[in-house]
């Protein structure tokens, strides 16, 4: 099934080939070529918008009236478990540790979030790892997709556990979370994520999903657990645990270094470069089409981890320089507002 917009001439004047081990250079050249024959007006001619856009989804998005049930159901389950989390197993944490009164309200979150970020990126490491080989063969993600292709129930527990943690997460950010300067940066991001996740799963792009989610999860962990170990050395009296001290900024250096290569190096390389490029030349052919919605929102998601790498640099140099001691939060401290 050819590409419903794709004339024969267009399709045969894509020149040159993908690279296997991709550069910056390689993703900037090959994009501008794919994305230049792509968007070429033969490639549109008979393309009507929206009407087309609106035929490609219903043409090519497909999932079960359940899958939204098991998300939204797997999403108030976090929550409750978060509550019973953050009202039993936090609490007694904090009684036992006799902290400040500013950090009791800090704890929880945090806790909480180190918590699930290390069992889905466990979980999804143990995917990437052991069950599938698209980390170190990115460019073979394509070649058997289809429209009707099943999703495997490994992968598809995941998309359900990741998608109902964010749709937790907007009600958490409204309702449960400290209010920060970035507040609706973060709702941004949490919608963004989900329109990624569902739009991966209803056009059978689970596998580009899967390195996604690989990608991204490990930097939180380190962040959270940085934040916790910050909040953990002022004790109640004034008394400072200074090993809690250095180790929060051992974590956060693993955190940086974690953001740096999955987020900037990794991610760009394997993801867009395979979403961006591999995919025009072989998935394209067999009718999988959204591909200039669905690399807009990896795109838009590459530039918020941009964005926050200038407060992480901020931090970074801080704690170099010698002139802040914190080194546990990119988002809290004077961002932290009321």
């Amino acid at each position: 099934m050819a590409h419903p917009y794709m004339s024969t001439e267009a399709n045969e004047g894509l020149t040159g080939n993908f690279s296997m081990s991709p550069s910056y250079i390689d993703l900037l050249i090959d994009l501008r070529r794919t994305v230049m024959w792509y968007y070429s007006p033969t490639m549109w001619r008979d393309y009507v918008f929206p009407t087309s856009l609106i035929n490609g989804f219903t043409r090519q998005c497909y999932f079960q009236q359940n899958d939204i049930y098991y998300t939204l159901l797997i999403a108030v389950f976090i929550t409750l478990i978060r509550y019973a989390f953050e009202s039993c197993i936090s609490t007694l944490l904090i009684s036992r540790l006799n902290l400040i009164e500013m950090n009791k309200k800090k704890i929880p979150e945090s806790a909480w979030k180190c918590f699930l970020y290390t069992f889905t990126w466990s979980y999804c490491f143990y995917l990437v790892r052991y069950r599938y080989d698209y980390f170190d063969q990115p460019y073979l993600i394509w070649d058997d997709w289809s429209p009707e292709m099943l999703i495997p129930f490994d992968i598809k527990l995941l998309y359900f556990v990741e998608c109902g943690f964010y749709v937790h997460s907007i009600y958490a950010t409204i309702f449960m979370d400290l209010k920060r300067k970035d507040y609706l940066i973060m709702l941004l991001h949490h919608v963004l994520t989900i329109a990624l996740i569902s739009l991966s799963y209803c056009t059978r792009y689970h596998k580009i999903g899967l390195l996604v989610f690989f990608m991204h999860d490990i930097t939180d962990i380190f962040l959270e657990a940085t934040k916790l170990m910050r909040y953990i050395i002022v004790r109640q009296g004034g008394q400072k645990y200074h090993m809690w001290y250095h180790a929060s900024h051992g974590s956060f250096g693993i955190f940086v270094v974690c953001w740096f290569i999955f987020r900037l190096y990794w991610f760009p390389l394997k993801v867009l470069y395979s979403s961006g490029v591999v995919f025009v030349y072989r998935a394209l052919p067999n009718g999988c089409g959204l591909h200039g919605l669905f690399n807009s929102l990896l795109w838009i998601l590459l530039t918020l981890n941009l964005y926050w790498l200038y407060f992480i640099l901020k931090i970074f140099y801080k704690l170099v320089t010698g002139s802040s001691s914190d080194g546990g939060d990119i988002r809290e401290s004077e961002d932290e507002i009321s």
